[in-house]
């Protein structure tokens, strides 16, 4: 029939045209109709698929290329804001450090009570407290794309976001995130971590995340890049916690 033919038609062009427009838009352009906030939530899932937690994780100071003794610890963690880090390796065992978002509590067996710490306090080599217990970007900052991205961004297969802390648990002022895409999902590659100040303080390489583990992070100083931290979870499945687990006075029991 003709006038079916004549539709058919019309709707062969249209299809054509829109897949010429798709074809014609540059990758980056693509990313970036994914709203800024959509793309943090996928990396946060990325960096930690599971809301509640319990991890068994190993912090490897590394310097002039060879391994300093590692620090080992049981990260017990729920809605992505409270985290309960206990510290099992020989020279800290016993420690305990509690983060929420009224702030970070510190434990260290023969003291009265806990004490309040900083996210920014070192728990070994370069890696903080707030680097293990504060994971979620998205709980902590808020975000927007990067008005420039950094050397080593490409626009056709990175996206740069700026982060900026709200809340005083956030462990640093302001993060520049740059984010790749694997299998149709937003990953980090790199983060710049700065404080108040102004001063780059950290830079933070993620792997690759496999076995259902979340990825490996090298944090290091970008002035010393040869020396980094590395913080790998070996184990982690779901687990439900009761509300007290994450009470600071849960810390002195």
């Amino acid at each position: 029939m003709p006038f079916l033919s004549s539709q058919r038609r019309a709707l062969a062009g249209v299809a054509g045209a829109l897949l010429a427009a798709l074809l014609a838009v540059p990758c980056g352009a693509i990313a970036a109709a994914v709203t800024p906030q959509e793309i943090l939530r996928q990396v946060d899932r990325y960096r930690l698929p599971l809301n509640s937690f319990e991890a068994s994780v190993r912090i490897v100071p590394v310097q002039g290329g060879k391994e300093q003794e590692a620090g080992t610890y049981i990260v017990r963690g729920a809605n992505h804001n409270q985290a309960l880090v206990e510290a099992t390796s020989v020279d800290q065992r016993g420690q305990k450090f509690l983060t929420t978002d009224s702030g970070i509590f510190f434990y260290a067996p023969r003291t009265r009570r806990a004490i309040r710490l900083t996210p920014l306090q070192t728990l070994r080599g370069k890696a903080s407290i707030g680097d293990l217990a504060r994971i979620s970007f998205e709980n902590d900052y808020d975000v927007a794309l990067a008005e420039t991205a950094p050397p080593g961004c490409p626009a056709d297969s990175c996206v740069a976001l700026a982060l900026s802390s709200k809340n005083e648990a956030a462990t640093y002022t302001r993060i520049t995130l740059l984010v790749g895409r694997q299998r149709g999902q937003h990953v980090p590659l790199k983060a710049l971590l700065y404080v108040a100040s102004g001063k780059l303080l950290k830079v933070a390489v993620f792997d690759p995340a496999s076995g259902g583990l979340p990825p490996t992070t090298h944090y290091s100083d970008p002035q010393l890049a040869e020396d980094e931290t590395r913080v790998v979870f070996e184990k982690i499945r779901a687990v439900d916690f009761p509300a007290s687990t994450f009470n600071p006075r849960s810390l002195e029991q």
